[in-house]
């Protein structure tokens, strides 16, 4: 027979798994956590002055920061594919292939038949309210119709933190996926263009230009896995696949904001 493990251990492992079980990191957090720690790894990083930049990090923070997001409504996962198919299913367009105003529920076409295909447990009720606090939806009378295919987080509080906590953690996997061996696994979609002297002046007229450029690239996208979804099989296993698109900038040296070409002296 094995010995009885002390009292003093089995209180502290108990006392470990309350901790862990009254963690407020969900798995995604949590993966994100993971991910990022192994990446900066890879660069070099130790654990141990990770753990110490972290933990100077964690105390920069307001104590009030995470208590309010709690309190916060968070993103409903799928709120985005209903406007998909709202926008791309022949069922819920007109003659000219704009989406049907829809009552929130009918034996027809309905928000609650819409949502019941994008998943069976969706509350019509709670997509109706999400949609319409993220301003994505006009009502006509006892119907509504979207405004526009793009959901826009930007500001809302709690369903744009939880959308920057995905789009983090997609990163984060594309990052590790693509950084395993070329004849492991193949490879994910992941490019990027940089310019490293683009003028500052230019930057307003290139956000207008790029937002276009996306959003058209993105509908088609979208479409596109649509059209895919539609099209497989009963059998067929699905998976959760996303294409984000982005900008950024890093802090602008003074050096480089005031220079100037030299010119030669003559003589």
């Amino acid at each position: 027979m094995p010995p009885t493990q002390p009292k003093r251990n089995r209180g502290s492992l108990r006392l470990r798994a309350g901790r862990i079980q009254s963690s407020t990191l969900d798995a995604r957090a949590l993966e994100a956590v993971e991910r990022f720690v192994r990446v900066l790894a890879r660069c070099g990083c130790t654990p141990e002055d990770i753990a110490r930049e972290a933990e100077k990090a964690c105390r920069k923070i307001p104590r009030s920061l995470p208590s309010k997001a709690l309190a916060a409504l968070r993103e409903m996962d799928d709120a985005s594919h209903v406007l998909t198919l709202w926008f791309s299913d022949p069922a819920y367009l007109d003659s000219r292939g704009n989406p049907l105003p829809l009552p929130l529920r009918g034996a027809g076409g309905s928000l609650e038949t819409l949502a019941r295909r994008v998943d069976g447990g969706l509350d019509p009720r709670d997509v109706l309210r999400y949609l319409s606090r993220r301003g994505a939806l006009r009502r006509l009378g006892t119907r509504y119709v979207p405004k526009d295919r793009l959901l826009s987080l930007r500001g809302s509080g709690g369903p744009d933190n939880f959308r920057h906590l995905r789009g983090l953690l997609g990163m984060l996997r594309t990052l590790e996926h693509n950084g395993q061996p070329k004849g492991h696994v193949p490879g994910w979609f992941e490019v990027f263009a940089e310019n490293p002297n683009f003028p500052l002046t230019a930057r307003e007229a290139f956000d207008r230009r790029l937002r276009r450029m996306g959003m058209r690239f993105l509908c088609q996208v979208d479409a596109d896995m649509h059209r895919r979804e539609r099209a497989r099989s009963s059998g067929d296993g699905t998976v959760r696949m996303s294409v984000h698109v982005y900008r950024s900038e890093e802090p602008v040296a003074v050096s480089r904001r005031a220079s100037k070409p030299r010119r030669r002296r003559s003589g």
